[in-house]
């Protein structure tokens, strides 16, 4: 019975759990709108709205403006709009179009935007430029839980997002609202009000300047009078990457039931004293990366639940007195990054924080640890201290840390360690004084730290290694690397029975005596590099099976016998950089998987006992070294990647890698091959699932005859699976056997045909007249030539040039392609010399002497394409010379001295190509006669007859000026037999008499053209012809007068020429003005302005004013920034008033400001004002039209809108002209200007192009010592930033310039790897000051957390790897500090 109640609970539970995993799995409907999606809570947030990454359904739609998305869902039936409780509405951001959120058009119903929606909960807008959110928009939705609107305004400098103060009306039961990176500058106030449930609100990455407008602040004038309160329950504020510079009192006391408060990366310089009056709730407060110097003592009064405080990369340098008392319930406080020294670090600094778990301090600048400054803080258990200039502690400093888990000390100036400095750390576990000046370490230094697990003192100046150590009977990792130690011993490291990483590199270790590190029985990883080794005793490793990896590199070891063949578990092995001269797999352990010994002297892998069944390896490195052949018993079997490159191999022997059925890469580049069989790369065949392995073969002197015509074909065999893909055979250069070029070819752009191999003499197997003479099929080569093949026979050279032959030799092959005969001395070419050669297509005959050619010379040879008869001493062409050669390409006649050219000398070639006659004695050649059959065949090419005579009569102009019309790619630079007139002139000539001829005829005959029988037959013709070319010409006039802006546009775009324009305005644009604009706008729009219009216009040669980058107001108030703005006016050609929303709230409502731009205006003349000023709107038309003055303005003045049709044309064409010979002088003069700018005292000097880049650059006035008293300059010269100049602290510039890196390094000119390191530098490339350097490998990690370390580019151009501290790392982990 009990057993059957015990089953149907199971059964109950089982079904319980089901029903469970049931509801909160989520089934995605299929029914989407056009350009939407049903997809999971968790992607549709992407990162941007936590609230959205809940297992619902959301509904992602793509829009290209917020104002399609009514049409979008207007086909939603009322049953899918109740479906959709969570919606991303996506805007497109490739290209720049602004959305506007229409207002409701009635209370009720489901009006406005989104209004059919009525069961949302989760809302996100990204990226739709909204510019302004009016007022109840989305008053329709009021269940809407969470709001997200994203515009990345930022992106766009000149789009600021603006509220109405109603703009969140009827939202509320809206819980978190997410307003970030919209490029807010300003908020209405109580435009939060109507959210009374708003608990969590981010606004960060925006331009709020003034924390009281956020409305957050119920003072109002005091407790006799309070203010309103609004959002009493938000518990989460975002003001995070903002442009607040100071938090003044009262202006959050309203948010009572805040907890968390994030104010990082502000420019905040003050905190006032009752700033976070009111915050009675608050947890957790960032004010880190801000310009802090010191806080008042009074700040945390209210706040005494405080947990977390955030307060690094400040400029901190004194904590005033009782500024952390009370806060009993701190646990992490963050102070480093600051500038507190060891006078303002005392025994009451941190008295009362009796819960603090985490101090950190690091990057002060604190030079002494004193006693009882951490007197209270018995729960720290994680304490920082790096990366100051700490030189002594105190006895007893930490003694009152008796819950202390991991201190760093590291980077300080710490000469040695005493026994008292760490008395009291019972449960220590790391302990990190790397980098200190440690010269020595107390006996009992460690006595008190006996649970020590991570111990790092690398970096120092320890010549041995401390006894103390002994102490530490459960250290797990050492790091003693980069010292002076020289010496070890058998009990240098005696009692460390736990120890599993040891790190020695980079010390001047020369001998390791046997047993060394036998006393260390759960050792791991043992990392000796870069010190002085050159020799290991045998048994100096011990035999312990837990021994995993070894590095060896960057030592002077010659010989590794018997070092490792007792380490059965050894895994990873690396011995490069040395000088090893012999090795063989016998010396390895058979476990070994991981092989390195590149950079040594080694000349052969040997394998003497066969060890392929046995050996593991499956990574080898073995380049940088001597070997010379590789074969197959050289390479193990179990091998994947093999690194063989930069060695002196010269023959790879077939089947190598025939049996290397794991093999995934190897790398034979830069090595001595010359040639290699197919068979070489010849492997088992490789299943389909498989890749093909990579082979990478380039940087070989290889030599492609006739045996090599396969490699460049060998990834056209991957069909087949039993070759491997070569990567790299782009980059594959031969030699070539025969070559009348560049003996060295890319192998991809030969044909088979010039894979050729030498032969002296060949008979085919079918051939049975061998031992007759003439004998078509065998092959002898004739004496003093040189006979060459291909690998099937169809290309057979014949090279006989230079060989001092008279007549042409009997003896040439009769299937030869190619016969070379160049530089004999032939003379007389008889009849029939190259009967038979039916194959014969390349024949080279030039510079041999030939002075006479007989019309049966070339019989037989029907096949010839390439003839070259050039530089020899022909005089005259009969005509039937070349009869027999009908499909001859190209032939090369010059540089002979042939006066005569038969008529019927081409007849035969239609397929001729190139013809070449210059630099003969031809008097008389037609070549519209003579090269009319190559000119049918419409294959002839080019033509050269330059250098010839030519018999010039006006008889045949006619004819060989269509010729060179129809023949555009003839050379002809001829000259006139007897005459110093060029063709052309003749040409010239001759037309010329021929028009006078024409016009004589015409005068003569002048009765009888008056009457022609035209007139009385064609008059209505030519009338009607007269009307409807006037039509033409008025309707075209109409159409330029109605575009005639467009066409004005045009012409000036085009080729920089106004047309219908006012010549007075012209005429009165004076051009001796020292700028060519002066620029008028808003703070706020300084990036839109300086990075885009004047970006846009300096690059154009335009020489800009622009009032906050040059204008420097010194002293003297409304008055001198009148004269300074009318000095700039006057200066300047144009003004550009920049109108925005922003310039009219803040700028024109200015009076002073508003006065001297007035007076500026109304000193150009009213009738010239259109012309002189320019008005470049950037908000609506109906903000501007409000202010009478303006629309004076607007009527006046030249108007362009921002975002129109052709806005940069308009722009240019009411900017003045820029002469040619100008922006060249500019151009050059900007060097110049920019060494001016630095430092160069008196007159206002030619600013230079800014950058073109929207990338954020920093903008710093002129100092008072660079200017001159008394002198109003409009345009002050703009000084260069100096790198010194911030007033920030160091640790800003840290911050702001830190990047981050791949942990692949690139190779160096003799290491190409790129593996990962259980050395924590070398992931990074990076190399101490003091290290010698060498090419070293980055290798790959054995890793033990998942923690890493940052890369930062520090101010001084050097890199610096930071460690996280302990327990910051995800998971809490903490990193082992001999492989990070």
């Amino acid at each position: 019975m009990a057993n059957a109640k015990t089953t149907m609970m199971l059964l109950w539970i089982s079904a319980a759990l089901l029903a469970c995993a049931a509801a909160r799995s989520v089934v995605l409907p299929s029914d989407a709108p056009r350009d939407c999606e049903w997809v999971p809570g968790a992607e549709a947030a992407d990162g941007a709205d936590v609230s959205l990454s809940e297992s619902a359904a959301v509904l992602a739609c793509k829009l290209r403006t917020i104002g399609g998305t009514d049409g979008l869902l207007a086909n939603l039936t009322a049953q899918q709009a109740e479906r959709v409780t969570a919606l991303r509405l996506e805007c497109s951001d490739v290209l720049f179009f602004e959305s506007s959120l229409e207002e409701p058009r009635h209370a009720g119903g489901g009006g406005g935007f989104l209004g059919q929606l009525r069961a949302l909960r989760r809302l996100s807008i990204e990226h739709c430029k909204i510019r302004y959110v009016p007022g109840s928009v989305l008053a329709p939705l009021r269940d809407l839980r969470h709001l997200s609107i994203r515009t990345h305004n930022t992106d766009w400098s000149a789009m600021a997002m603006e509220f109405n103060s109603e703009s969140f009306r009827g939202l509320a039961e809206l819980r978190s609202l997410d307003l970030a990176d919209n490029n807010v500058w300003t908020m209405p106030p109580e435009l939060f009000c109507p959210l009374s449930g708003l608990t969590h609100l981010n606004l960060s990455r925006n331009k709020l300047q003034n924390a009281m407008e956020l409305g957050f602040s119920d003072w109002g004038e005091g407790p006799a009078a309070p203010g309103k309160s609004c959002n009493a329950a938000l518990e989460e504020l975002d003001l995070s990457s903002n442009a607040l510079t100071a938090l003044p009192d009262n202006g959050f006391t309203s948010l009572r039931s805040l907890q968390k408060l994030f104010l990082q990366d502000n420019a905040i310089a003050a905190l006032a004293d009752r700033a976070f009056v009111g915050l009675v709730a608050l947890q957790t407060l960032n004010v880190s990366s801000n310009r802090l110097s010191a806080l008042p003592p009074e700040l945390f009064q209210s706040s005494r639940d405080l947990r977390e405080l955030h307060l690094h990369n400040n400029s901190i340098s004194v904590l005033a007195p009782g500024l952390l008392e009370g806060l009993d319930q701190l646990q992490v406080l963050d102070l480093s990054g600051n500038e507190l020294s060891s006078s303002c670090v005392n025994r009451d600094t941190f008295s009362g924080l009796v819960r603090l778990v985490v101090l950190n301090l690091a990057h002060n600048v604190i030079t002494r640890v004193d006693a009882q400054v951490f007197q209270d803080l018995y729960s720290l258990q994680i304490l920082s201290l790096d990366h100051n200039g700490i030189e002594v502690i105190a006895e007893g400093a930490f003694s009152a840390l008796s819950n202390l888990h991991a201190l760093t000390l590291s980077h300080n100036n710490l000469v040695r360690l005493e026994s008292y400095h760490f008395s009291g750390l019972y449960v220590l576990h790391q302990l990190y004084v790397d980098h200190n000046r440690l010269q020595a370490v107390h006996a009992q230094a460690f006595e008190n730290c006996s649970n020590m697990q991570d111990l790092s003192m690398a970096g120092n100046n320890l010549t041995e290694v401390p006894a103390g150590l002994t102490h530490l009977h459960f250290l797990k990792t050492l790091d003693m690397g980069e010292n002076r130690i020289t010496t070890l011993s058998n009990e240098s490291f005696h009692g460390l029975d736990q120890l599993y990483g040891l790190r020695l590199i980079d010390n001047r270790v020369r001998t390791v005596p046997k047993d060394t590190f036998s006393a260390l029985p759960s050792l791991q990883i043992l990392n000796l590099a870069d010190n002085q080794v050159e020799t290991v005793e045998r048994g100096a490793f011990g035999t312990s099976p837990t021994l995993h990896a070894i590095r060896l590199d960057g030592n002077r070891l010659t010989d590794i016998s018997d070092m490792f063949h007792d380490l059965p578990g050894l895994v990873w092995l690396n011995v490069s950089a040395n000088a090893i001269a012999w090795f063989d797999y016998a010396l390895l352990p058979n476990s070994l998987e991981w092989l390195d010994m590149h950079q040594n002297r080694i000349e052969r892998l040997k394998n003497y006992f066969e060890k392929d069944g046995e050996l593991q390896i499956k990574m080898l490195d073995a380049s940088y070294n001597l070997i010379t052949e590789i074969g197959e018993s050289n390479v193990p079997n179990s091998v994947e990647t093999l690194l063989l490159n930069n060695n002196h191999i010269r023959e790879v022997r077939p089947n190598t890698f025939a049996r290397k059925t794991n093999l995934s890469r190897v790398v034979l580049y830069a090595n001595r091959i010359e040639k290699m069989e197919l068979a070489a790369l010849h492997l088992a065949p490789v299943p389909e699932d498989r890749e093909l392995p990579q082979f990478f073969i380039g940087g070989n002197p290889f030599y492609c005859d006739c045996t090599m015509e396969w490699l460049q074909r060998i990834n056209q065999l991957s069909h087949l699976r039993q070759h491997p893909r070569v990567l790299d055979l782009d980059s594959v250069t031969c030699r070539l056997a025969h070559s009348r070029g560049s003996p060295t070819r890319p192998l991809l752009d030969l044909v088979p045909a010039q894979f050729l191999c030498p032969y002296e003499t060949h008979c085919f197997a079918l051939c049975h007249c061998c031992e007759f003479d003439a004998c078509d099929c065998e092959m002898t080569c004739p004496d003093n030539c040189t006979c060459y093949h291909d690998h099937s026979w169809a290309s057979n050279v014949v090279d006989c040039s230079n060989a001092g032959y008279q007549q042409v030799p009997q003896g040439i092959p009769m299937d030869a392609t190619e016969i070379y005969l160049d530089g004999n001395n032939l003379t007389d070419l008889g009849s029939h010399v190259f009967i038979g050669k039916k194959k014969l297509q390349v024949l080279y005959l030039n510079g041999s002497r030939i002075d006479t050619i007989h019309n049966r010379t070339f019989n037989g040879a029907t096949s010839l394409r390439v003839l070259h008869m050039e530089n020899n001493h022909l005089q005259e062409l009969r005509g039937e010379e070349f009869d027999p050669l009908k499909n001859l390409n190209e032939l090369y006649l010059d540089h002979n001295a042939i006066t005569k050219v038969g008529n019927k000398t081409f007849a035969a070639m239609r397929e001729l190509e190139v013809l070449r006659l210059d630099d003969n004695k031809i008097e008389d050649f037609k070549p519209w006669q003579q090269l009319a059959a190559a000119s049918e065949g419409g294959r002839l090419a080019q033509v050269s007859l330059d250098g010839n005579l030519w018999t010039c009569d006006c008889e045949h102009v006619p004819q060989i000026e269509a010729w060179l019309r129809d023949n555009t790619n003839v050379a002809v630079s001829m000259r006139c037999a007897g005459s110093t007139e060029t063709l052309q002139e003749v040409v010239a000539r001759c037309s010329s008499d021929a028009s006078q001829n024409v016009v004589a005829t015409s005068v003569v005959q002048r009765g009888t053209v008056y009457t022609a029988p035209l007139l009385n037959h064609d008059y209505v013709t030519i009338v009607a012809a007269t009307l409807a070319g006037v039509v033409v010409v008025l309707l075209v006039l109409a159409l330029v007068f109605i575009f005639r802006h467009d066409v004005r546009l045009w012409a000036y775009a085009r080729y920089g020429v106004r047309i219908l324009s006012d010549p007075a305005a012209e005429a009165g644009d004076e051009k001796d003005r020292l700028y060519d604009a002066y620029l008028a706008y808003s703070v706020k729009d300084e990036d839109f302005v300086s990075q885009v219009v004047a970006a846009e216009l300096e690059q154009s040669g335009y020489s800009l004013c622009l009032h906050y980058r040059d204008i420097h107001l010194m002293s003297g108030g409304a008055s001198y920034l009148a004269d300074a703005v009318l000095g700039a006016s006057d200066a300047s050609r144009r003004v550009v008033l920049v109108l925005s929303l922003s310039f009219l709230q803040n700028e024109w409502a200015r009076p002073e400001f508003r006065a001297a731009l007035q007076a500026s205006l109304e000193q150009k003349r009213a009738a010239m004002r259109r012309h002189k000023v320019i008005l470049l709107l950037t908000t609506a038309l109906d903000a501007v039209t409000l202010d009478p003055e303006l629309q004076l303005l607007l009527r006046t003045c030249t108007v362009i809108s921002w975002g129109e049709k052709r806005f940069w044309e308009k722009l240019r064409y009411a900017m003045p002209d820029v002469a040619l010979q100008q922006r060249k002088k500019r151009a050059a003069a900007a060097p110049v200007t920019a060494k001016l700018a630095g430092g160069v005292e008196g007159g206002p000097a030619r600013y230079t192009a800014a950058p073109t880049s929207l990338d954020a650059w920093y903008k710093y006035s002129v100092p008072q010592h660079f200017m001159q008293p008394g002198v109003h300059s409009a345009c002050a010269l703009r000084h260069h930033e100096d790198d010194r100049a911030s007033t920030a602290s160091p640790h800003h510039q840290d911050q702001a310039q830190q990047q981050l890196y791949n942990y692949a390094t690139a190779p160096s000119e003799q290491s190409q790897h790129s593996y990962v390191s259980i050395d924590r530098h070398n992931p990074y490339g990076l190399h101490h000051s003091f290290r010698r350097q060498r090419d070293s490998h980055v290798y790959s990690t054995i890793p033990d957390t998942s923690c890493q370390p940052a890369l930062c580019r520090l101010a001084n151009g050097e890199f610096a790897v930071i460690q996280a501290a302990p327990g910051q790392c995800p998971g809490g982990a903490p990193g082992r500090t001999y492989f990070v």
